[in-house]
């Protein structure tokens, strides 16, 4: 037994040293496929935390849900909760009041953080942290953008800091030292919004009750949060003030769907690569059967040629697999980072290294190369050693086919393709998957588009608004003069265009509202329920400095609205000649004891009665207490023929959108009281991030294509040396060289039309369903066909089809006849 043993070691241990090139192939094919499995699922993986992390980062926490105004009963049984893991708090005391951030357009809160707020929620959003979360009155941290925004570009811990800080509507000039500073990403989702990090003392030295406090929870589990937020919401027995808040939408998307659209790409390429393990090897022990055959004729029983051939795979595999593993890892360590660094995740780039992975890949690698083995190997085991030495792969059944007038070569090569059908349903299916994959991806890649997204979210090619609020006690004289004078040049701007197709002009103006407490409670209870952050305090209320706003709106536009919201007619000369306004609100009743407002706008006082209602969503107006009143033009160029430009949306015509765009941006950078969004700047911004998606999807999708026609060129390397002695003694009795390649070639193309066919009605159906999947979660993508990389795929296909036979038997027909019939 043990000679046996020994002598078998040797026999196969001999014979894969002697073919060195099939072991260089099969090693290669090997370390190709465990590479693309590895370093795709590696990609995607990284990608998925990578947006996990980058998610977090612009979010600025970790925190599941926010809660605001509790009493201290309630956060007693917040904090005692069994599934809360970490309930931090949360504060603005007050603004920096810098004419430079002024000029910049930006607003920075001073802001407060407790130790749990900054420690358990807000530290993992960050990087790049020096220092310490500040613990004296007069020390701060910032955010690194904050500081420079405030001209610091160099921050040191130590460094002082003099602030002008606006704080209950009075002004200080403080003194801070910079106890810490860090990379934070908020900024990049609210680019004209910042903060900066005041003590605890600092917090409780200058916060009033105006000040809510914001707490923030995280769950110890956090699936399934809309229930859990349901379940908090129950026990605390919050108000119709107080609400629970996602920090993140959460994705109502079946998982399912997510999982099987993810499936689908990964099942597509797990089999691909493991039909080109199959072929390659398939090919390497197609040639040796006459090798096993007169082993069998010596001796040599079914179970030991098994076992030579299994043996053989092991160490083909133990040479392959963990090189595929270990390029797999480098090309991880190093592709992903630069892949990721060319995309809006270059601040959170994540390369997944986890064992999984790279365990999964070569499992799977090890399997299909053990499969690849078992049926070749069987074929040599169960085969006499006689007929081991003329070893076909497939048998022709006799008298199958008559022919009165010969043999005709397109029958002839459709009747070769359908001979053996296992063998054709492989090449199909290998092709057709990898085609589809170049056509699903391009597809979806192209679909997913930026512009479509800008489009989407913005109705309108040129949207400005105010930098502050002008019934805010805290802008200056100056700054109301230049809002003055900037509206004035920007309605001027907008009349001398006559590329605007449509514009809605909103304007503005602060008046003072006369104010009874019993009448208005209904009203302000209903306005802190809809702006649960932004709410009025009733007791605070002075009624001399009941302060709202007075805004025009267009009649048509007006119609619109209300027919829109099922609110029927009104009365438009009323409403032209000011007899009528509209109060923004939900819940008309509040007004029911109040038919008309008395308010005060310019030292002249004014009243008017209220002919209805508009919703608070329609543009969300807040004010400092008074309800937001829409009237006609005529009638606020009446009372208050300086009221400035608050909102202007209009659209462009589309030759002229670019330029015009740029032309506003111009006008409004140089000015600090409005700021402007273009839809041109936005899709700008989206170029790159199309570009580098682009690149990154077709990457992939031309790998998944290369790996079909690889399997196609195997396949047919394979059939065709299998076949050799059937086509040489074709040959013997008078088929010509030219008329054996007329026929591969043929067959070829049948396997190109027959792959194009199934690419164009089962693939395309495969890469609608794909996008659908897409679609549910980016709304804005549009189904794209990609013409051009079809033709182009299945251009290269037909070539590469029509060639690998001729180029085949070009090789083979070297040897003479005789060697071949042998």
């Amino acid at each position: 037994m043990k000679e046996q043993r020994e002598a078998i070691h040797n026999l196969w241990m001999n014979s894969f040293k002697s073919n060195r090139r099939r072991n260089l192939f099969v090693i290669l094919a090997l370390a190709l496929t465990t590479l693309l499995i590895s370093s795709v699922i590696g990609l995607g993986m990284s990608f998925m935390e990578a947006n996990n992390k980058q998610t977090i980062q612009r979010v600025g926490t970790i925190a599941d849900a926010n809660l605001n105004n509790l009493s201290n009963k309630q956060v007693d049984i917040l904090k005692r909760d069994s599934s809360v893991e970490v309930v931090g708090e949360q504060q603005t005391i007050g603004t920096v009041d810098s004419q430079r951030l002024k000029n910049k357009k930006v607003q920075m809160a001073l802001h407060w953080y407790n130790e749990d707020e900054w420690t358990g929620l807000r530290k993992e959003a960050i990087n790049d942290f020096t220092g310490k979360l500040p613990k004296k009155e007069n020390e701060l941290m910032a955010p690194i953008a904050a500081l420079k925004e405030l001209g610091i570009s160099q921050p040191k811990v130590g460094q002082k800091i003099s602030l002008p800080c606006l704080i209950d509507g009075e002004i200080y000039q403080k003194n801070f030292t910079l106890s810490g500073y860090y990379k934070e990403y908020v900024i990049a989702r609210v680019v004209d919004f910042s903060y900066i990090l005041v003590s605890d003392q600092f917090a409780e030295k200058y916060s009033t009750p105006a000040n809510n406090k914001t707490y923030s929870i995280k769950y110890k589990d956090s699936s399934n949060l809309t229930q859990q937020n349901k379940t908090i919401a129950k026990k605390l027995k919050l108000n119709e003030t107080q609400e629970i808040k996602p920090t993140l939408k959460e994705n109502n998307e079946s998982s399912t769907s997510i999982f099987f659209g993810v499936g689908m790409f990964l099942a597509i390429i797990l089999i691909s690569g493991g039909l080109l393990i199959y072929n390659v090897l398939y090919i390497s022990i197609a040639n040796d059967i006459r090798f096993y055959g007169l082993l069998k004729a010596l001796g040599t029983t079914k179970r030991q040629l098994r076992k030579i051939i299994f043996y053989q795979s092991l160490l083909l595999s133990a040479f392959g697999i963990p090189l595929g593993l270990i390029i797999g890892f480098s090309v991880s360590h190093l592709f992903i980072p630069f892949v990721m660094k060319a995309t809006n995740y270059s601040e959170a780039v994540v390369v997944s290294t986890r064992p999984l992975i790279y365990i999964g890949a070569g499992i799977f690698s090890l399997v299909v190369m053990l499969f690849s083995s078992i049926k070749p190997a069987n074929y040599a085991a169960k085969v006499s050693p006689v007929l081991a030495i003329n070893f076909t792969e497939s048998k022709v059944k006799k008298n199958n086919v008559r022919s009165r007038n010969g043999g005709k070569l397109y029958l002839m090569a459709w009747r070769n393709i359908f001979r053996d059908k296992k063998r054709a349903m492989i090449v199909i299916v290998s092709m057709t998957l990898g085609i589809t994959s170049f056509v699903a991806v391009n597809s979806i890649v192209k679909s997913i588009d930026f512009e479509n997204f800008v489009i989407s979210e913005m109705d309108y090619d040129v949207m400005i608004s105010p930098s502050y609020n002008q019934s805010d006690s805290a802008v200056s004289d100056t700054q109301k003069l230049e809002k003055e004078q900037v509206s004035q040049q920007l309605t001027q701007l907008i009349n001398q265009t006559d590329d605007i197709t449509e514009a809605h002009i909103y304007y503005s103006s602060p008046i003072l509202v006369t104010y009874n407490e019993d009448k208005f409670s209904d009203y302000i209870r209903s306005y802190n329920q809809y702006f649960k952050y932004a709410k009025i305090d009733q007791k605070t209320i002075q009624p001399d400095k009941f302060s709202g706003e007075i805004i025009s709106i267009d009649s048509a536009e007006l119609e619109k609205l209300l027919e829109k919201n099922n609110k029927g007619s009104f009365d438009k000369r009323a409403f032209e000649a000011g007899d009528i306004c509209f109060i923004q609100s939900d819940q008309p009743e509040d007004f029911a004891n109040i038919p008309d407002l008395q308010f005060s706008s310019n030292n002249q006082s004014h009243k008017i009665k209220i002919g209805g209602f508009i919703p608070n969503d329609y543009l969300e107006f807040q004010t400092q207490g008074a309800p937001a009143m829409f009237v006609s033009k005529n009638y606020l160029d009446k009372i208050a023929p300086d009221a400035g430009i608050w909102n202007v949306n209009f659209n462009l015509k589309k030759a002229k959108a670019k330029a015009v765009s740029e032309q506003f941006q111009r006008f409004i950078d140089e000015q600090s009281a409005y700021k402007i969004i273009t839809k041109t700047e936005m899709i700008n911004r989206a170029i790159g991030e199309i570009s580098t998606m682009r690149m990154m999807g077709n990457t992939l999708a031309l790998i998944l294509a290369l790996i079909g026609l690889l399997n196609f060129v195997n396949i047919i390397t394979t059939s065709i040396l299998a076949r050799k002695q059937e086509l040489a003694t074709l040959e013997s009795i008078g088929m010509t060289r030219r008329q054996t390649n007329t026929v591969l070639m043929i067959e070829g193309g049948y396997y190109a039309l027959i792959v194009g066919g199934l690419v164009m009605t089962f693939g395309m159906g495969i890469t609608y369903a794909l996008f659908t999947i897409v679609k549910s979660s980016a709304t804005y993508a549009s189904f794209n066909v990609p013409i051009a990389e079809i033709g182009l795929s299945l251009l290269i296909m037909l070539i590469i089809c029509l060639l690998t036979p001729y180029l085949v038997m070009r090789s083979s027909g070297r040897r003479t006849l005789a060697e071949r019939i042998k």
